[in-house]
């Protein structure tokens, strides 16, 4: 039985578009009541769905997000380290990926400067608050509300007089790195440090990466941030479109 579930979604996957019941039933030889089964089924749990209601079926949400969210950080690395290593050469400073997974954001990819003569800023890896780290908050920021509570926490920890950590304060930045685009750390978790950080939009997901570079503020507040942000959000693009078509060749040479 789960082999016929497996042929409607690789059959829907392979097409690309909206199909209905009738192509479906032709492209993998099942009947065509048994595929209107396995297709009711496969919507009722979420795996598919018909965005126009007119009962032609796309991949849906559910499967979108498992497929995707469940990628190891391995792959995703591999899939942006290009994208990421010519972000760090435009910008000449440490640049950093991370992603939103099991109710947490994690820094996991960190890219440094190749000039020997920078003394650059290593950002660390792991989990990263929500109230004071521009790749945490620029994720919170687009989340929903039920996520961003639980991102920001009943009790942040105040890193150093920038630090925010009442709650209208913070909810008041994170509107704001909504609006302009991109989330800013200025001295909120290390003094004379400064992070800049744009969302990584994914088809149907939203923000559930971000990416960025950090620095020491003199250098930061040296150019404009206005100067930054569009290499940033050119590289978010470009690395939206690696994760979402890394090939299933790359997962399969990781796991050899």
């Amino acid at each position: 039985m789960l082999d016929r579930y497996a042929k409607i979604l690789e059959a829907v996957t392979a097409i690309g578009e909206p199909v209905a019941v009738g192509s479906l039933a032709k492209l993998t030889g099942l009947p065509r009541p048994t595929c209107y089964r396995l297709v009711t089924a496969l919507e009722k749990c979420g795996f598919l769905e018909a965005p126009e209601n007119d009962g032609r079926y796309t991949i849906g949400m559910r499967l979108v997000r498992i497929a995707l969210l469940g990628k190891p950080d391995g792959h995703v690395q591999r899939a942006i380290s290009s994208v990421m290593e010519h972000m760090v050469v435009q910008v000449g400073e440490t640049g950093f990926f991370s992603r939103f997974r099991g109710g947490r954001v994690d820094l996991i990819h960190v890219e440094t400067p190749q000039d020997p003569n920078l003394a650059f800023i290593y950002p660390g890896m792991g989990e990263r608050p929500a109230h004071a780290c521009s790749s945490a908050k620029v994720i919170a920021a687009y989340a929903p509300e039920d996520i961003r509570d639980d991102l920001i926490g009943a009790m942040p920890t105040e890193y150093t007089d920038r630090t925010r950590v009442r709650r209208e304060d913070i909810l008041a930045d994170l509107e704001e790195t909504k609006g302009q685009g991109y989330a800013l750390c200025d001295g909120e978790i290390d003094e004379g440090v400064v992070s800049v950080a744009v969302p990584i939009m994914v088809d149907r997901l939203g923000a559930v990466f971000s990416l960025g570079v950090v620095g020491p503020s003199k250098r930061i507040h040296g150019r404009p941030v206005g100067a930054l942000v569009p290499i940033l959000k050119d590289t978010a693009v470009r690395a939206s479109a690696a994760i979402q078509h890394c090939s299933l060749l790359e997962a399969e040479q990781l796991h050899q």
